[in-house]
């Protein structure tokens, strides 16, 4: 189960990635990879981070796992992101983070206790 605290780290994380982002459904990748270099890594680095967060509070070693793919993915620009997003360009960019996490770390699917 989340706490209090986690809860209101991702509020403030997705008010931070939601800034410059139209809240309409119609975001899409597509659009996404029309963003400079250093908009597309912090969205993504902030998405991994909450993700990170979140795991830690539910199964510690996915969080791990995370962190560790997090170390290896960011200074080459995570590629495996982008390329997955030029795969799905309908999609939102946050659910291909997700699916790109969850190849790599297992289902970031949490029951509550």
């Amino acid at each position: 189960m989340l706490s209090r605290k986690s809860l209101a780290i991702a509020s403030l994380c997705t008010i931070v990635c939601m800034q410059s982002v139209s809240a309409e459904e119609a975001f899409k990748s597509s659009e996404f990879l029309s963003w400079s270099d250093q908009g597309r890594r912090s969205y993504i680095a902030t998405s991994v981070m909450m993700a990170g967060v979140i795991a830690g509070q539910n199964k510690p070693e996915q969080a791990k796992c995370i962190g560790q793919w997090m170390s290896k993915s960011e200074a080459a620009g995570f590629p495996s992101v982008k390329d997955a997003m030029q795969r799905f360009p309908e999609h939102h960019p946050t659910g291909i983070i997700v699916a790109v996490l969850e190849k790599a770390c297992g289902s970031i699917k949490y029951t509550s206790q």
